[in-house]
């Protein structure tokens, strides 16, 4: 039963993948969109393919261990493939002078972090990570190198709708730290040392052990 399920989910997100990639094509010379928008259409066919070499694997060879992994994979792929459709598709459908607010408006409705590149990233991740399953690991490979390349890519590209207000929104997809201090002050202590912040001494002070 689990097999089916696994099965079904991955056909489910390519049918819908599928359709999300032929709204794009409609706008996918519109220079109006900015490029991360239209590098996360593109990647849109690198989710597919990744999720269609899986699904021939998978039939061949099952999955390895517990299938909740790849379970909870493929159902956070399948929601970013539904939002990614409807972001798409409203895109598609608007006037080609006024996409852009379309695709602006359609991304506030979702919420701010819900642009196209970062649900494109999440799927790709999601494939990735259904990817280390050990049955289907090493026949992903050369797939999972060309994911890895394109969140490299397309993590490093200017955001498809600028960040406006107060509001500050920050992405991380590698393994590194991440420091941010919009507005302020940023202090930061990633050894075992002692950090004081903002103080100031009026006499000797020392540091360590007594001897």
């Amino acid at each position: 039963m689990t097999g089916v399920n696994v099965n079904s989910l991955i056909s489910s997100a390519i049918a819908i993948l599928e359709a999300t990639t032929k709204e794009y094509n409609i706008i996918n010379d519109d220079k109006g969109l900015r490029e991360a928008f239209h590098e996360a259409g593109r990647g849109l066919l690198l989710v597919q393919e990744a999720l269609r070499t899986a699904e021939t694997q998978l039939d061949i060879h099952g999955l390895a261990g517990d299938p909740q992994s790849a379970m909870s994979s493929l159902e956070a792929c399948n929601a970013k493939a539904k939002l990614s459709e409807s972001i798409f598709k409203d895109v598609a459908q608007a006037p080609e002078s006024s996409r852009f607010e379309r695709y602006k408006a359609a991304v506030q409705q979702q919420g701010k972090e819900k642009t196209a590149e970062v649900l494109t990233l999440g799927m790709m991740k999601d494939v990735c990570d259904l990817a280390e399953n050990d049955k289907i690991k090493a026949t992903m490979r050369d797939q999972v190198k060309g994911l890895r390349n394109a969140i490299d890519k397309l993590s490093k590209m200017e955001p498809s709708v600028p960040n406006e207000g107060s509001g500050n929104m920050f992405n991380s997809y590698g393994d590194s730290r991440q420091f941010n201090a919009p507005g302020g002050t940023q202090n930061n202590n990633t050894g075992s040392g002692n950090q004081f912040t903002g103080a100031s001494f009026s006499g000797p002070v020392n540091f360590g052990r007594n001897s």
